[in-house]
């Protein structure tokens, strides 16, 4: 059960997916990560009763937990996989860093599609940036096209009372206190990817892999952007503990 007060949000929301379901006859396509805005998102275009196709877009670096939560409760989404994995990228990329992040772009908005009105899960409380980004509806910069906000207005509380009132499943890594589920290793987590890779070993295993990849390929071919750093290690070092200015932080993408 949820109480009197979640309820008329939990209506709003409703009203905004009935609202600009679109007219063109295509169903809504539906952004789903397997996080917890996700779950709220997909039920409530359910209890709307509008069009909607499901997609999860596979990064190859999302928790082995999280994807199989997608795959044992929600089978409906469609798992879209991108033409190179993660790793493969790095080399020729660069290191994703909090300035250059090619890697959401590339892995996540890039691949929706331009002639379809889209559901995200997307809310205020997450961020300033966030909240000053995004409305109920939201122009895409990349495709042109609308994107339905449907719970931008909800804080984490709730969320889940949502989800605890109606029962609805969700990734177990959140009971055992994790917040955020997105990409291991995703330099924005701030100091947690220590703590990701301390779960996940291989992970990070793969990670210096393909740094050390990328360097030995810069520095068979004399690029400036590695000489500061003598070794493969001491870059991975830099980039774990961020150390560098701006424009140091740069220098690691593909045009260097």
């Amino acid at each position: 059960m949820i109480n009197e007060l979640l309820q008329k949000r939990v209506d709003i929301a409703i009203d905004r997916l009935r609202c600009f379901v679109p007219k063109d006859g295509k169903p809504y396509w539906g952004c789903f990560s397997g996080g917890k805005d996700s779950v709220v998102i997909k039920e409530l275009a359910r209890l709307a009763g509008v069009p909607v196709e499901w997609h999860y877009n596979v990064t190859t670096i999302d928790p082995p937990e999280l994807v199989r939560f997608i795959r044992e409760h929600h089978k409906d989404v469609a798992f879209d996989r991108p033409k190179r994995s993660f790793f493969q990228a790095i080399p020729l990329m660069g290191m994703p860093t909090r300035i250059l992040r090619w890697c959401c772009e590339e892995f996540k908005e890039s691949r929706s599609p331009k002639d379809r009105r889209l559901i995200f899960g997307v809310r205020w409380e997450e961020s300033p940036r966030r909240a000053k980004a995004w409305g109920i509806t939201t122009r895409s910069t990349r495709t042109g096209g609308t994107i339905v906000s449907p719970i931008v207005d909800w804080t984490s509380d709730n969320v889940w009372n949502f989800i605890r009132g109606l029962g609805l499943p969700y990734c177990n890594l959140y009971d055992e206190g994790w917040k955020r589920l997105g990409c291991i290793g995703c330099p924005m987590s701030d100091k947690g990817r220590s703590r990701e890779f301390y779960r996940w070993p291989i992970y990070e295993k793969l990670w210096k892999q393909a740094c050390r990849r990328l360097w030995e390929n810069r520095t068979a071919k004399g690029a400036e952007s590695v000489k500061r750093w003598p070794t493969w290690e001491a870059m991975w070092r830099w980039w774990m503990e961020e150390e560098g200015d701006a424009e140091c932080q740069g220098v690691l993408d593909f045009h260097s």
